[in-house]
């Protein structure tokens, strides 16, 4: 419990004091509305199709808070990870072979790191800045982020079927004007052809809906990049040099473990290298 309360404590002072306004923002959106969907699914929407307590119902809740807990664990754990490397001590003078001098940081800093004006930092193997996780995506927590994007991906599509039947049961008959006020609900509400109970859980299933398709998007674009090594602005460059095949590949984001972490943010699994030292293939031929 004392580890679980300096946890939070240092999420807090860094959100209050390390973070732009923007991400703050964009966190307490993530927060605060991953609350209300859960609320909204297992309280509004399960108890429709469940109106007992069965073992069907009990399964549902069951997968409900597993995905949730692993969505936020994950989440906070992309917080507070050090993508930079502060306690790597990296070399003055003459940059190395293939590192690079960062104005920003007054400093040399390794291949594949990237400065960020928002963290004010350079990242290492730096792939984005999420706004939504207040902080760089880079070698160190790219397992938390790709672990958060697979179950908001899964919770977005059961959520849908769930919501799709529900809709359609308050709706009632599927007929022309129920399809146009699928993609129009707020202009059957100002006509006064639709409840604005109707108007209500339309929106909020449209909205879901746009979120899976975005979860789905994001997903694909962090599979290709994990499976083929690289950073998005290494696909975006078509740089393939430190693709190690596979199984390699996914090690280095995953860890050891790889996939087991998938069911737990809280697994120890070690990476294979430290962020700042990666081999080519020409090096690995050699």
């Amino acid at each position: 419990m004392q580890t679980i309360m300096l946890t939070l404590q240092s999420a807090a002072h860094r959100w209050l004091h390390k973070t732009v306004l923007g991400d703050q923002i964009s966190m307490c959106v993530f927060f605060f509305g991953g609350f209300f969907v859960l609320w909204y699914e297992l309280c509004h929407i399960a108890s429709n199709f469940h109106t007992e307590w069965t073992v069907n119902y009990t399964l549902n809740v069951v997968l409900a808070i597993f995905v949730a807990v692993n969505i936020y664990s994950n989440w906070l754990m992309v917080f507070l990870t050090d993508v930079a490397g502060k306690e790597i001590v990296f070399p003055t003078g003459s940059a190395p072979e293939g590192w690079y001098y960062c104005d920003g940081c007054v400093a040399n800093r390794p291949p594949r790191a990237h400065h960020c004006p928002l963290c004010k930092v350079c990242i290492l193997k730096h792939d984005h800045h999420c706004w939504f996780a207040g902080s760089c995506i880079g070698y160190a927590n790219h397992r938390y982020f790709f672990a958060l994007v697979i179950h908001m991906t899964v919770a977005a599509i059961y959520c849908n079927i769930y919501n799709w039947s529900f809709v359609w049961s308050v709706k009632g008959d599927i007929s022309f004007f129920n399809i146009v006020s699928f993609l129009l609900p707020h202009v059957a509400a100002v006509m006064g052809q639709e409840t604005w109970y109707s108007f209500f859980i339309t929106t909020l299933s449209m909205v879901g809906f746009a979120l899976a398709v975005i979860f789905s998007w994001l997903l694909q674009i962090q599979v290709v990049q994990i499976l083929h090594g690289q950073t998005r602005y290494e696909r975006k460059k078509g740089i393939t040099q430190y693709d190690q095949g596979v199984w390699a590949n996914l090690e280095e984001v995953l860890g050891h473990h790889k996939f087991l972490v998938l069911l737990c943010p809280w697994l120890p699994s070690r990476l294979p290298g430290d962020g700042v030292r990666f081999y080519s293939q020409q090096q690995k031929a050699n």
